[in-house]
């Protein structure tokens, strides 16, 4: 081989590496440029001819916010009670067992009292005695009053015979002259004998009226006694189910004044459900009566009920800021049972028109919540108060009004004083932001 060759081979060598060398080199630009493209896809675009950057912005819009929450709730019985003794005795009767379907005045229980009995017997003597002693007081009265009568006669005629031998005794000799004092004498004792009869026929009336008061007394002793024995006879006081029973034939009730023993039975009422919902505070915005509200439970997967609000608590528990609301649930077929957990779908209506902008548009940093309103091309932080999401769009409440511009991706890169270009938000640019948004992303 010559020094000819050895040359040739040399050069042809170099020339390969240097032009390999020359392609990776290109080849590194360009995916340096391309990752450099990928970093500002983000970021807002550079003008051809300037440096101002070109910033998707959307419109603030006023709107009534119109939200679905799911709430938890509880099917309660619209009526439930406890069925309680209110006389001591033994079960003598009991017509009724779990799950028994009555209707109001149904015969439940029936308590056997013969010392209620026997008290109410007792009374009835005592009233019949009261009753024979204001009669003989009565007449008593009566008898009283006629002497009264006798009396005030008498006196009529003795103080007419006075009066005329006064009128005699002005003939001299036509009279005996005594004869005027021994009348006097007798129209005296009329008269105090006619006040000594008046006090007693007072005594008397006074006395009537006393047995009159015994009398009602008693009467009013076996009344309440009557209505004691009327517990004894337990009825169902509404249309209802028996869920509840913790007596049998035979069994001894007492009475317990703090209701702190078991019921006899239980009944509640079924037709009519109440439903209540402990509904928070940042929900309670444009609730009313009568609003119709579906709900779902367990146990019918799929199908969907309807409640009525009927009871608004009109208050919020401080504990839990939340205010107890109740719904009238119709349940004729019996489908629902009380106790039942519910989740209804609870629609929040603002009375009034609010701000919102898309979500991606308002985030916050150590200062606060902001969006960034864009005007004449120049950037403004904003803050901003954060309400409640509907969709995709947040409430929002700032010094910024409705058709006011924000850029569509609020970042603190983004400084008050910055000058950009503006372009309408797309669809595209919407679902982009959107999707970084959720996935926690600038």
């Amino acid at each position: 081989m010559n020094i000819s060759t050895i040359s040739r081979q040399g050069l042809l060598v170099f020339l390969t590496a240097a032009l390999l060398t020359g392609c990776g080199q290109n080849a590194g630009d360009k995916k340096a440029t391309s990752t450099k493209d990928a970093d500002s896809s983000d970021k807002p675009k550079e003008s051809e001819h300037t440096s101002v950057a070109v910033l998707p912005v959307v419109p603030v819009k006023e709107m009534r916010l119109d939200r679905v929450f799911q709430l938890p709730g509880e099917l309660l019985a619209y009526q439930n009670v406890p069925i309680h003794a209110k006389v001591e005795g033994f079960i003598s009767y009991i017509g009724v067992d779990r799950g028994s379907v009555l209707k109001k005045g149904d015969r439940m229980i029936v308590i056997s009292c013969p010392e209620l009995d026997q008290k109410v017997k007792e009374a009835e003597a005592k009233v019949s005695a009261a009753q024979a002693s204001y009669e003989q007081t009565v007449s008593n009265e009566a008898s009283e009053e006629s002497k009264k009568v006798e009396v005030n006669a008498k006196l009529e005629s003795d103080q007419l015979t006075l009066s005329r031998l006064i009128e005699a005794a002005k003939t001299p000799g036509a009279i005996a002259e005594n004869e005027v004092d021994i009348e006097k004498k007798t129209v005296e004792a009329d008269l105090a004998k006619l006040q000594s009869i008046a006090s007693e026929v007072k005594a008397a009336k006074a006395l009537v009226l006393s047995e009159a008061n015994n009398v009602r007394a008693a009467k009013n002793v076996v009344k309440s006694l009557q209505s004691m024995t009327a517990y004894l006879d337990i009825r169902a006081p509404f249309d209802g189910v028996i869920t509840e029973r913790n007596v049998h034939l035979g069994s001894i009730v007492a009475v317990d004044a703090q209701r702190r023993d078991e019921p006899l039975v239980r009944i509640q009422q079924k037709d009519i459900l109440r439903l209540v919902v402990a509904v928070p505070e940042d929900c309670v915005a444009g609730l009313k009566d009568g609003q119709v509200l579906p709900f779902s439970v367990p146990a019918f997967l799929g199908k969907v009920f309807h409640g009525t609000v009927a009871r608004l608590g009109y208050a919020l528990d401080v504990k839990t800021r939340t205010m107890p609301v109740e719904l009238s649930v119709i349940n004729k077929d019996g489908a629902l049972e009380p106790g039942m957990f519910a989740t209804v779908d609870w629609t929040v209506s603002r009375p009034y028109k609010t701000l919102f902008v898309p979500s991606p548009a308002v985030t916050s940093d150590l200062k606060g919540t902001f969006v960034i309103a864009v005007a004449d091309g120049v950037c403004r932080r904003v803050d901003v108060t954060r309400g409640q999401s509907m969709g995709d769009q947040v409430e929002i409440v700032g010094n910024i009004k409705s058709g006011d511009l924000v850029a569509l991706k609020a970042t603190d890169e983004l400084k008050t004083g910055n000058k950009v270009e503006t372009r309408m938000a797309t669809d595209k640019d919407m679902q982009k932001a959107m999707k970084k948004s959720s996935a926690g992303g600038e």
